[in-house]
């Protein structure tokens, strides 16, 4: 199983983190990388997805996304996240997405940022939720694939493409691990 993830620039990228390891060891929870869900999980093979994904982000050049709000949810993999304002660009991209990848699964996009996994009581993630500070934009600069488990401990990307470099096809460069 994969999910195609939007990733942040460096700078976005190290805001997050920090927040998502502070709050990792002050609650005990799995520490994971900053990203917006672009299309949730598809059961197909990697280089199948690799080609669609691919061609999803063909002509796309970085953009900026905005923060909604910072919320909780009953939702394990929404426990307190930073809701993001859909645009234009993240939109188009999902779109082409879900023409290729619905027959494999369907995924509604809802744009967020995670930023703790963990079962919690609502009080506690109200509180917690009020009590975060994060950056009001950020930069998405890039697009991946991760290949997905239960234990997010071994999530891991298999894929990672460069937005303001995906018209290249044949050059595109791709980290595989």
């Amino acid at each position: 199983m994969f999910a195609v993830w939007f990733i942040f620039e460096n700078d976005d990228q190290k805001h997050l983190s920090q927040i998502i390891k502070k709050l990792s060891m002050q609650y005990d929870a799995p520490v994971f990388l900053p990203h917006i869900t672009a299309y949730g999980l598809v059961d197909t093979k990697l280089d199948a997805l690799d080609k669609i994904v691919s061609n999803s982000i063909k002509g796309e050049k970085p953009f900026t996304v905005e923060k909604k709000s910072i919320s909780y949810s009953d939702d394990f993999w929404k426990t307190v996240f930073v809701e993001i304002h859909p645009n234009k660009e993240l939109v188009r991209i999902n779109n082409r997405l879900t023409k290729s990848l619905d027959s494999f699964g369907k995924y509604e996009v809802k744009p967020h940022v995670s930023l703790i996994y963990k079962e919690m009581k609502p009080v506690q993630k109200k509180k917690l939720a009020e009590s975060l500070d994060v950056k009001n934009q950020f930069k998405i600069n890039g697009i991946c694939i991760q290949q997905f488990s239960e234990d997010i401990s071994k999530w891991a990307i298999v894929r990672q493409y460069n937005l303001d470099e995906s018209w290249l096809s044949k050059e595109k460069k791709i980290i595989t691990t």
